[in-house]
């Protein structure tokens, strides 16, 4: 049961961190900077997607 918690835990920390680093991502995009906007909106992309992949699932899913 404990590494199950663990699981969890690490899991919302991970999405605290990309949800961070997607406003950061954001941030970047609105530069001006031409050289980079397609490597920022990329990355912006790319945080997005993981960020989807570690959704937290609701107690209530758990439990299903």
């Amino acid at each position: 049961m404990r590494r199950t918690q663990d699981a969890a835990d690490a899991d919302v920390r991970d999405h605290l961190i990309l949800s961070r680093m997607l406003a950061d991502a954001e941030s970047l995009c609105g530069t001006r900077d031409e050289l980079l906007a397609g490597q920022y909106r990329f990355l912006r992309g790319r945080i997005a997607a993981l960020l989807e992949l570690t959704m937290p699932i609701g107690a209530d899913e758990r439990s299903a």
